[in-house]
């Protein structure tokens, strides 16, 4: 049994097995092959960079999962995109990067396997919610979204690195900690992904959970508060899900953004918010711009917002910068010269998120060499994440997405045909832009060479359409799935 053979079985599973129709298959499946199978991995093939994405983040698990009902064992799957170089030619560099990868998460798991609370007793991270600290286990009442990233012991006020760019945010957030309730209410935190708001609300999390054991806490995302609501009403509970959220003492939404345009969320949303504010208990929020630049939020939530403390975190500058990076590298106990951190703080300069990132893979990498940490190892990890930068979502890559999925060439989709398929296309186009990117309304403009006043009309069309018809909703939604997936 060879590639070819492994490859035609997994085809047939993914339809017959996992109900694949076969418009999917061809689409994103007929330009793949398994090119190289090796103890550990299975190497494939695709003819975009696009494809590659999309499979590697929504249909890569199916394919791991079937390889093993047909080989027997485990394998990685790594998809590898021949849009700009033959696969021999990346071969040998990705599986050098999946071996590191590999002992990256092998040190991980270790350095995360004994961890010391604050009174000296040891424990194991391992619940959901990740307050394993004796003192946190008094309190059963913490309630943390599954969905959230992971908690690290690491969240604290003490380890957050102070600058000119999120000293507001830092400064309101621990009195909201000291002083629920009391200082700022609501507490509005906004600023882009990265930059430390995840840090700040387990931070403000777990400090009121060690001096209030006796406080409900619940910490979720706008995305989860809505899929809650829709499954409650769905089941015919939102009695429990309504005594779920007006009882809590502390409540924190990350992404406040989410619930804007959907009419019964908000509805609800500023129900909860009025039940909480009335009866003293703190609300904590997150976004990733202020209350006035949320499109379709409601005026009533948007003033309710602005009536309180609202703090930005911008991205950090270079000091600010290396003085992150000299921490993080002192949490995992590593030895970075001067030189190389400031040619890190230099080089990677708006996600916070990269820096651990960065200083593991350099770790991982001078393992992996036998030597001390060096400047070319400092290259390598900042060449792949600027490598994974250029590959973010851009306006070419969601117009070559729905290209793909409704079939009509790129070139039709951005240029000056006005047929209902190609006009239609247009504006999904524009929707999926607005919604899931930062890009203003005339720069969108400028990607399709329309007006300001037609890619807003574009837009609309697309919204009323989704909020009339269930199954064009479920396909958007799918869609803007796909998309996200594209994003680093």
């Amino acid at each position: 049994m060879n590639e070819r053979d492994i490859w035609s079985m997994v085809l047939e599973r993914l339809e017959k097995v996992h109900g694949f129709s076969a418009i999917t298959v061809s689409l994103w499946f007929d330009s793949m092959a398994m090119e190289k199978l090796t103890p550990d991995a299975a190497y494939f093939s695709t003819d975009n960079d696009l494809k590659k994405n999309i499979i590697e983040s929504k249909y890569a698990p199916i394919i791991k999962e079937d390889l093993k009902e047909i080989l027997g064992f485990d394998v990685d799957v790594v998809v590898i995109s021949t849009e700009k170089a033959a696969f021999s030619q990346q071969f040998e560099e990705a599986e050098r990067r999946r071996q590191s990868k590999k002992l990256e998460e092998t040190v991980e798991k270790l350095d995360a396997k004994q961890v010391k609370t604050d009174d000296g007793e040891s424990y194991a991270e391992a619940d959901g919610c990740g307050f394993m600290d004796s003192a946190a286990k008094r309190s059963s009442n913490v309630f943390i979204s599954p969905s959230l990233p992971d908690y690290s012991p690491t969240y604290t006020f003490d380890n957050f690195v102070v600058g000119n760019s999120n000293s507001l945010a830092y400064k309101m957030a621990l009195a909201v900690a000291e002083r629920p309730a009391v200082v700022a209410n609501p507490l509005f935190l906004h600023g882009l992904p990265g930059l430390g708001k995840t840090h700040l609300l387990y931070a403000i999390t777990r400090k009121i959970a060690l001096d209030h054991p006796e406080f409900s806490i619940i910490y979720t995302k706008g995305e989860d508060f809505t899929n809650e609501l829709v499954e409650a009403l769905a089941n015919k509970t939102p009695i429990l899900f309504r005594e779920k959220y007006r009882n809590a003492d502390v409540l924190l939404i990350d992404d406040i953004q989410f619930i804007a345009g959907k009419e019964s969320i908000q509805e609800e949303f500023f129900h909860t918010y009025e039940a909480l504010f009335e009866a003293g208990k703190q609300i904590i929020v997150t976004s990733d711009r202020p209350p006035k630049d949320i499109k379709t939020l409601a005026d009533r939530l948007r003033s309710r917002f602005e009536h309180g403390i609202i703090a930005d975190i911008q991205p950090p500058d270079l000091e600010l910068r290396a003085a992150i990076f000299k921490r993080k590298a002192r949490d995992l106990d590593m030895n970075v010269p001067n030189d190389v951190i400031m040619y890190l703080a230099e080089n990677i300069t708006d996600n916070i998120r990269q820096i651990e990132g960065a200083l593991k893979k350099i770790r991982a990498l001078a393992f992996l060499d036998g030597t001390d940490i060096t400047m070319e190892h400092a290259k390598i990890a900042v060449n792949d994440i600027l490598t994974a930068k250029a590959n973010a979502i851009s306006p070419e890559k969601v117009i070559s997405y729905v290209s793909q999925v409704y079939d009509i060439p790129f070139e039709d989709i951005v240029g000056k045909r006005r047929t209902d398929s190609v006009a239609f296309a247009r504006q999904v186009a524009i929707y999926i832009l607005r919604e899931l990117t930062d890009l203003s309304t005339i720069t969108i403009g400028k990607v399709f060479n329309r007006d300001y006043s037609t890619i807003i009309s574009s837009s609309e069309k697309i919204k009323r359409l989704r909020e009339s018809d269930p199954a064009f909703e479920a396909k958007l939604d799918d869609m803007m799935k796909d998309v996200k997936s594209l994003m680093y």
